[in-house]
This record gives C-alpha cells, structure tokens and sequence, in this order.
C-alpha cells in the first residue's frame, strides 16, 4: 500500500514506539491520528508532524476506543490503518498479582484494541480496504517473570489477532500480528516495587543464551519496520530473527525454564524479593 495521504491512527503515540512510528509514518506522507493518555506529549509530537490530529485517550475505556475511530473518521474521512500499539505494563510476583491489574491489563491489551477494531470495521468496509496492525509480544511463549498480567492479556491479543485473521480472510481487510521483543524505550512499566526500569529482567551476567534472547532493539528500529509492515502486510512480522528463534525453542521446555529462570534470578537480585511472598 501507498502511505502518501493514507490515515493511519496509532495508539500509544506518546511515547516509546508509538512516537517513533508516528515519526517514522509522517516521514512516508502519512496523515496521523495520534492517540494516548498524555495530551502534553501528543501535542508535542503533533508539532513536528505535517498532518496530524491528537485524540487523548485510554484505551482501558472502551468508550474511548470507539470514540478515538469515530474522531479520526469525522476529521480525516476514512481510516486506512489501525496500529494497536498502546499497552498496560504491570510488575508484580505473580503470587501478588492483583486481580484488578488482571482486569485493567485485559482491558487496554486485549479489550480496548478490540473495541477500536470492530468500530473501524464498517469504516474499512466502505472503502473496500483496511489495515489492522496489532502490536503483540512474544513474551507469553517464555513466560516472562514478574509480568504476569501483560503476558496473559498479550497472548489473549494474539488469539484474538489469529482468530480475525481466519474469519476476514480474503475480504480485503488485513491483519497483522508484530512481534517486537525486547524493546528499549523510554517507558518504564507500572509497579508497586521500587526501582523498576524496563531492563528489570535482563541481567549482564546470565547465559550466552538467555543474553542472546533479550538483547534489546530500539524504538526507532520497530518503527521503520512497522511502516515496512503497513507497505507491504503480511499475517506475521518479528522484530529480528531471535524472536522467531525464541518461539521455536520455546517448545522445548528445558530450554524454556532455562531462558526464564535466569530472567527470575534476575528480577529477584534487582528488585530485593524472595520467590513467595510468605517469605518476605
């Protein structure tokens, strides 16, 4: 697909990859609907843009999502793309996950996305065209320490992504699930713990594998793929060779624990913590 003048509404625009995208999209023509909590942070990045609008949402309220499609529609007339990029990042040990961090992780990662997807969708039909683009994560297959409520909600996207994929098959609306792995932002995740950085889980002194596995990609790269992505889709697209690597060792659970376990000690060594909390 062209991306000169295509309408392209990417959520999680404020910081992180959602703003090298949005960059990286205005770069190739696109006109942009910037979607995120921050207004501040939209309205700066919308600065440096040749055309885009700012929708401050969250994306945790599926009234938000609709509205935010509904907004981009009446202002641009169409929606050509949706970049469901905007994500909840909740740390705790998974025997002190709240069931409320459940539900608010379910309701930006999986919920939101969803709400947003099926009011484009008579939009997109209309036009005979439309692009689903769904950042996912590859963290589930691991299973990631300490990130229990992102990777349950993450691998409820990519079924949810699978699934969309199999029923709009050949009806001119495409789906693509992006996997990133690690990616170093500048945004670091929820956490009731102190000291949390977004490199909590990756530690200089594991195994070569276990290092191999979380070397970390930057923003901007993920962006430049994302428009490769929007310009040419296909069902499945992974940040670097690692990631589908990783999803094929995943299967062999030795090598699985393995890769996570040292993601634990890690996380444990950084953050002071014992592995149950009754320990404490």
């Amino acid at each position: 697909m062209k991306l000169q003048d295509a309408v392209i509404c990417i959520t999680g625009a404020s910081s992180g990859i959602g703003w090298a995208a949005a960059k990286a999209f205005d770069r190739a023509g696109a006109r942009l609907s910037l979607v995120a909590r921050r207004k501040e942070r939209l309205a700066e990045l919308a600065s440096e843009l040749r055309d885009a609008i700012i929708i401050p949402a969250d994306m945790s309220d599926a009234s938000h999502a609709a509205s935010m499609i509904e907004e981009t529609v009446s202002h641009f007339g169409r929606i050509d793309i949706l970049v469901n990029n905007a994500a909840t990042i909740i740390v705790s040990r998974a025997d002190e996950t709240d069931p409320d961090d459940l539900h608010r992780a379910f309701a930006a990662n999986l919920v939101g996305p969803l709400v947003a997807v099926n009011t484009a969708l008579p939009h997109m039909r209309r036009q005979g065209y439309g692009h689903i683009i769904n950042v996912g994560s590859p963290g589930f297959l691991i299973g990631v320490p300490c990130y229990t409520s992102y990777v349950c909600s993450k691998a409820a996207m990519s079924a949810w992504t699978r699934t969309i994929q199999a029923e709009w098959a050949d009806t001119g609306i495409m789906v693509s699930e992006y996997f990133p792995g690690y990616i170093k932002t500048d945004s670091p995740p929820e956490s009731k713990y102190a000291g949390v950085e977004q490199s909590l889980v990756i530690d200089p002194d594991a195994n070569a594998v276990t290092r191999f596995f979380t070397r970390p990609k930057s923003a901007d790269d993920v962006a430049g793929q994302l428009v490769k992505l929007a310009r040419k889709p296909r069902l499945l697209k992974h940040s670097g060779v690692f990631v589908p690597l990783g999803a094929v060792l995943s299967l062999i659970p030795r090598i699985r624990l393995s890769i996570a376990r040292d993601m634990a000690v890690s996380v444990r060594k950084r953050l002071g913590l014992s592995i149950f909390s009754t320990e404490d």
